[in-house]
């Protein structure tokens, strides 16, 4: 019956898989500052998009920790720590960069003792680890370290960040942390196709971590998610929050997907009267569309009653280039009041938020309770 199911690995007879990601980041003088914040971002969106996974007739369970190593490691989140995405982002977000040498053996052992630890045996344990492959010259044996986690259950993906990795004793390193095969499990942060090679994806190339019962004839991918059926759409998020303003909480940015979710989600949104966040709101929308189905209309609707705050952390104008870069058609309802002096300004920032031409993309309403919503659905639906 429902939650008695025999677990087998990742299979249960109710179908439920635990997955239990520990992501540790490079953050070294020799991985550079710059290549830290890529690391960050690749993270903030690999997670999104891997959070979002869901296969039907599965349960499935995603936590993720995340570690920073240079020569001391510091955890940023614990797997016993995980509330939401919004958490985990939030920690990932204000990481900042060590710079000192680079031991990645000790990077490896304290990601392994937090899996060993906070996850049960029979979940899928996963360590994405992030180098270059050069160490510094007193970094003990890694290869050592690599081998006895393996031993724990844990797959290892290696990410490499530069072309230094790409060099034949670098490689040969990553190769050597990494589970098997070599071409699933070594990857590079180079790759403009880094997320689709590491998400689930049906091939007849890739074999399953561990095989399932012969009976239920499911070929799964390096996170054991069954594949026979094509990559399923992208269902909801519990919510995740943007970058930490200077001096204030992070925005809290909540996300919902499926029709059957959207009414009940929008009623019991709770208000959160703080500042005006809106390139970070444009931020986390670009993050959710980067799951979007291929060659599906994208549209986001911003409404809002204010111009932006100057304390976000993140750039509108950046936000919103982003959006148009990856064919987000965004149309504006803003809330004003003619008579307000700072109207006009308000009118620019929405004009530059909307796609074009403004005229059927932009809606001005004085007040909430007369909010165009006809309008707007109207325009979509005939353009």
């Amino acid at each position: 019956g429902p939650g008695g199911g025999e677990t087998t690995g990742c299979l249960t007879l109710s179908l439920t898989c635990s997955l239990e990601v520990a992501f540790i980041l490079d953050s070294s003088e020799s991985a550079k500052i710059f290549l830290f914040e890529k690391q960050k971002s690749f993270v903030l969106s690999f997670s999104t998009r891997l959070f979002m996974l869901q296969v039907a007739g599965w349960a499935l369970r995603v936590r993720m920790s995340a570690l920073q190593y240079s020569s001391s490691v510091s955890i940023e989140h614990r797997f016993s720590a995980w509330k939401d995405l919004d958490s985990f982002h939030g920690q990932v977000s204000t990481m900042s960069y060590i710079g000192h040498g680079t031991y990645t053996t000790y990077a490896i052992t304290n990601a392994s003792q937090l899996l060993v630890q906070e996850t049960q045996e029979d979940s899928v344990r996963v360590a994405v680890l992030m180098t270059d492959g050069v160490d510094h010259p007193r970094n003990p044996d890694v290869i050592a370290a690599a081998t006895e986690a393996k031993g724990h259950g844990i797959k290892f993906f290696t990410v490499g960040l530069s072309d230094i990795a790409q060099q034949s004793p670098n490689n040969a390193k990553l190769r050597a942390i990494a589970s098997t095969p070599a071409q699933q499990f070594v990857q590079s942060l180079l790759d403009t196709q880094l997320e689709e090679k590491m998400l689930p994806r049906p091939s007849s190339e890739y074999q399953p971590i561990i095989q399932p019962p012969l009976s239920l004839q499911t070929s799964l991918s390096p996170f054991l998610l069954p594949m026979s059926q094509g990559l399923p759409g992208p269902p909801g998020l519990t919510g995740e929050t943007g970058p930490e303003g200077i001096g204030l909480p992070g925005p809290k940015v909540k996300v919902y997907a499926g029709k059957s979710t959207i009414k009940s989600a929008v009623r019991s949104m709770i208000y959160l009267g703080e500042g005006t966040f809106t390139g970070s709101a444009i931020q986390q929308a670009n993050q959710v569309f980067k799951a979007a189905r291929v060659g599906v209309r994208k549209v986001a609707i911003i409404i809002t009653d204010g111009q932006a705050d100057k304390r976000d952390s993140v750039s509108l104008e950046s936000a919103v280039a982003e959006a148009q870069g990856s064919n987000i058609e965004m149309f504006v309802i803003g809330v004003v009041n003619e008579s307000d002096p700072l109207c006009e300004e308000f009118k620019k920032e929405i004009n530059l938020i909307a796609s074009d031409p403004d005229s059927s993309h932009v809606y001005l309403t004085d007040e909430f309770k007369t909010l165009p919503g006809d309008s707007v659905l109207w325009s979509y639906a005939s353009s």
